[in-house]
Formats: structure tokens, C-alpha cells, sequence
């Protein structure tokens, strides 16, 4: 390990919290992490509950969830984000295995939503384009609740996994632009309405029924 913040980080894992396996995710783990991403790290132990450690350190912020070792052997769709993950400390090779249900969790793809369900997403969308006209702190807040939610609605109206911004921006871009482009237009500061109502046309079309 030639990140000596990392190793400091493992070591007070593995002394203080007794974790016997430790998995790094994320950007620091994929190759794409700039200076100041975070050292996002999944943990096990043999604890009862999970717990979550957060603090600044260096330039950027430690984000550790410590999970019951009990885990180890399931695969939540939470631990999609364990997707390319790089194993730093493993007991019987469980960080291993673990990334590789992980893999398959997110190759099998989400079960399908059902019609009623999809029909609520795209019944909602428009819905907030109305509501959020009122000028008033409720219909602000419903513009920039629209703009939170339609970012994972592409993704399940389409059958996918959402795994947060970052890695969704990068797939638009290599595979949807024209959606990409829509939801930068969208969300620039100051964008007008318009700009959503594109945004929410090019959500709502193309979708896998």
C-alpha cells in the first residue's frame, strides 16, 4: 500500500474496531479520485450493529462503514457501491467473494418496476413541473426536489441501478448525451423553466417498458 493516510487509516480499522476485512470503494479505488476525494471504506467486524465513522482527515474526509461480519456472506443492494472495489485486509478470503457478489448484483440488474409504479414516477414529474410555479418557498422546493429525484427516476424507468451522481453522469455521457446534456441545462444555476421541462421530457421518453 503506498498511500501511507490509507495504511494509517487500515491500521486504526483493524486495532481499534477490530476489523478483520476492509474494502476500499469509490473513486479511490476505481482511478478516477482527484486530491481531495474521499477515502470511502467499507469494514467488518464482529459487532452487533452497523456503525459509521466520518471525520476530515488530510485535505479530504474519511467516510468508513463498519458492518457485523454477519454480512459478509449477504449482498444488499448497498453494497453495489462495493462495485470495483479494491480489498486492503480480508479473512478467508471474504472481501474477495464479497466484491464479486457485488459485481453480480449489479450485472443481474434491479428487479422490474411495476406499470403502476412507473406510471407514479411519470405522474409525479409532471405533477412537480406544476407545482413548482407557485413562486413560493413550497414551489422552490419543489423545483429542486424534481431536479434531485430525476436523476435516479432515468435510471429505474430504465431498468438499471442508480449509483449516485457521479458514476450516472459519466454513463450518460458515454451513452445517453442528448440526456446529458438536458440535465446539465437543467441544472445550471438560474435555468429556466424550459430547461426542466426538457429535462423531464427526455427522462420520461425512451424508458424500457
Amino acid at each position: 500500500m503506498n498511500d501511507p493516510l490509507l495504511q494509517a487509516i487500515v491500521d486504526e480499522l483493524v486495532a481499534s474496531h477490530g476489523a478483520h476485512t476492509i474494502v476500499l470503494y469509490g473513486s479511490r479505488a476505481d482511478g478516477s479520485a482527484s486530491a481531495g476525494s474521499d477515502y470511502d471504506i467499507a469494514a467488518f467486524a464482529a459487532i452487533e450493529r452497523a456503525t459509521r465513522i466520518t471525520r476530515p482527515v488530510g485535505d479530504t474526509f474519511l467516510d468508513v462503514f463498519i458492518y457485523p461480519e454477519a454480512q459478509l456472506e449477504t449482498t444488499p443492494v448497498e453494497f453495489l457501491k462495493l462495485v470495483g472495489g479494491r480489498v486492503l485486509v480480508e479473512r478467508d478470503d471474504a472481501g474477495r467473494r464479497l466484491v464479486e457478489r457485488a459485481d453480480r448484483l449489479l450485472q443481474a440488474g434491479p428487479e422490474p418496476l411495476p406499470p403502476d409504479e412507473r406510471r407514479a414516477l411519470q405522474d409525479w414529474a409532471r405533477k412537480m413541473l406544476v407545482r413548482m410555479q407557485r413562486g413560493d418557498a413550497e414551489g422552490h422546493y419543489r423545483r429542486a426536489w424534481l431536479l434531485m429525484e430525476l436523476l435516479p427516476d432515468y435510471f429505474q424507468l430504465r431498468g438499471l441501478w442508480y449509483r449516485g451522481p457521479k458514476k450516472s453522469f459519466a454513463w450518460l455521457a458515454g451513452h445517453d448525451p442528448v440526456a446529458h446534456a438536458a440535465f446539465l441545462a437543467a441544472l445550471t444555476p438560474g435555468a429556466p423553466d424550459e430547461a426542466i421541462r426538457a429535462l423531464v421530457d427526455a427522462v420520461l421518453s425512451g424508458q424500457t417498458d
